[in-house]
């Protein structure tokens, strides 16, 4: 019996030599960013051109041209009303662009979504800081299978490129509690980049340097009540704004108008113009909201915190439900098992979470097209769920149906895989079981308010037209009207679609189901973009009712 136990360990010690121990959590990591980075590859052409997808273009064109004429074009400093933001990711995309094999929106879906991993990168980070490797790895799977997030990756702009500044700028400010109050400057200097970046995308970025001091105040309150003395709390308040806060402020300012031409004309007035201008951003329109549209001026205070939770997976919705629950029940048994950085970095995330849903209540700020705004908010909610798992982990592991758990677990995650999988690529009109997926939030809750189906609608009313026409398809010219914007639909017509702005003579009509858009006009349904039974979008063949209305006009006229 003896010899068999020592032939085992020696097996085992063998195999361990040959590397084949199992795998650790920041390799099963890097496997998760390798399958992630396969998808983009694979998928980001399938995404359609979004509403603001054209204006944010050429803005980033303006912008470009703003530094490559140096500084004489202006055209960046008057378009529309984009000039109240920085050019950081528009710029960019524009100079990709220049150098891309790929469409030009093609191209920007790439980038959207390279710069939206970074923001996956930054949430393994923070997690990996504040709960460890498992914590890491759990942080980026949540966010990486939040279908709000990943499929907005694609084609938001703005609101991925502030998200993935945002989570950098949280994850420095906790690297930097343990070597407070005199951090090495490198670290002070990276934060400051990565919110001068996520100004560089929207004035908002502000916010993340308001955190920075609500962090050093913290430690120096902390500090103060630890020592009981008055000189050395002095001392290391003065060498946080010293040594941290006025060198990151300084950083991120100038990182900010490097990006921001209209920053640049006025440094001080014109950042400050700007957020005062989203802070009661004015919207003239009805939004929906629980099956009623009301004015974006007037809306219910629970109307961000609901849309929070309809579209969070369910899974992370309960994580992070239950993490003050947690942590009143971790203060039970003191502060001395965490240590005084571990509980300041995780009330940040606290704060992070809360204190925008809870400011955005108070000012009744204007509000539309769901959270989409306050996308900023998912890297740290999905943080958050993962300290809470890390730790049930910790404990399910300790039970004996824990394999049950474990099997469930995975059951759960292969069918948020495959809903994701179904609404490809309109994964952000997801909505979990709570209101019964997109299909119970029908008629309730926005879906596709972007446009994003448009692409689709196009190629299946081409392929039907090709079916119909065969070889002569090319030889006939048809007319379409678009509902919403025009450029959504219009980059994928074929050089026989002809757009037309009147939509009465147009011999097609592409709708979504926006606002009712796809019930204006009388037509004939021939084609239908559908995701788990839900409308997004469809296309009406008028030519019957053009045809009548010109014999119509032709017989009134004799």
């Amino acid at each position: 019996m003896a010899k068999t136990d020592m032939r085992l360990r020696g097996a085992r010690a063998g195999e361990a030599a040959r590397g084949l121990q199992p795998p650790t959590w920041d390799t099963l990591t890097l496997g998760l960013f390798l399958v992630a980075i396969i998808m983009v590859l694979l998928t980001f052409k399938d995404y359609g051109v979004t509403w603001d997808a054209d204006v944010h273009r050429w803005y980033g064109v303006f912008v470009l041209d703003y530094y490559l004429s140096g500084f004489h074009d202006l055209r960046s400093l008057h378009w529309l009303d984009l000039f109240n933001y920085g050019g950081a990711f528009d710029a960019l995309a524009a100079a990709f662009d220049r150098v891309s094999p790929f469409g030009t929106y093609e191209t920007h879906h790439l980038l959207n979504a390279l710069v939206g991993l970074t923001g996956i990168v930054g949430t393994w980070k923070l997690g990996h800081a504040l709960g460890g490797p498992r914590a890491g790895f759990i942080a980026a799977l949540f966010l990486l299978l939040t279908p709000n997030y990943y499929g907005q990756m694609f084609n938001n702009p703005t609101d991925i490129p502030f998200a993935a500044g945002a989570i950098w700028s949280i994850y420095y400010i906790v690297r930097l509690l343990p070597l407070l109050p005199r951090p090495p400057l490198s670290l002070v200097l990276r934060f400051g980049l990565a919110c001068g970046l996520t100004l560089g995308v929207r004035v908002g970025g502000f916010l993340f340097l308001a955190y920075l001091g609500l962090a050093l105040a913290l430690f120096a309150m902390w500090r103060g009540l630890e020592v009981r003395e008055p000189g050395i709390f002095a001392r290391d308040a003065a060498a946080c704004l010293a040594r941290v806060f006025l060198p990151a402020l300084a950083v991120a300012y100038a990182v900010m108008l490097i990006c921001w031409p209209w920053a640049q004309r006025a440094p001080i007035a014109h950042p400050f113009a700007a957020l005062a201008t989203f802070s009661h951003e004015a919207f003239p329109f009805r939004t929906l909201f629980d099956g009623r549209h009301i004015e974006a001026s007037d809306l219910p205070w629970t109307y961000l915190p609901v849309y929070i939770a309809l579209t969070l997976p369910e899974l992370i919705l309960a994580l992070v439900t239950a993490a003050p629950f947690v942590a009143l029940w971790a203060l039970r048994r003191g502060f001395a098992p965490l240590g005084r950085d571990a509980i300041l970095g995780r009330f940040l995330i606290a704060f992070a979470i809360v204190f925008p849903v809870a400011y955005a209540i108070a000012i009744k700020a204007v509000l539309f097209n769901g959270m989409r705004h306050f996308m900023f908010m998912l890297p740290p909610i999905a943080v958050a769920a993962a300290l809470v798992a890390d730790r049930a982990l910790d404990w399910l592991a300790q039970q004996s149906w824990r394999a049950a758990a474990y099997g469930a677990l995975a059951l759960y995650g292969l069918t948020q895989i495959t809903i994701m999988a179904r609404l490809h690529p309109d994964e952000y009109v997801y909505y979990n079981a709570l209101i019964g997926g997109p299909e119970g939030a029908q008629g309730l809750f926005r879906l596709d308010y972007w446009a994003n189906s448009y692409a689709q609608a196009v190629r299946g009313l081409r392929r039907r037209l090709k079916a119909r026409y065969g070889a002569d398809f090319m030889r006939h010219d048809f007319t379409v009207a678009v509902c919403g914007p025009p450029a959504s639909a219009v980059y994928y017509f074929p050089p026989n679609f002809i757009y037309t702005a009147n939509r009465k003579k147009a011999d097609f009509f592409i709708a979504f189901t926006k606002d009712g858009c796809n019930k204006s006009l009388p037509g004939k349904t021939v084609y239908r973009v559908e995701r788990m039974g839900t409308l997004l979008s469809v296309v009406l063949d008028r030519r019957p009712i053009v045809a009548h209305a010109k014999g119509a006009l032709i017989a009134g006229s004799r």
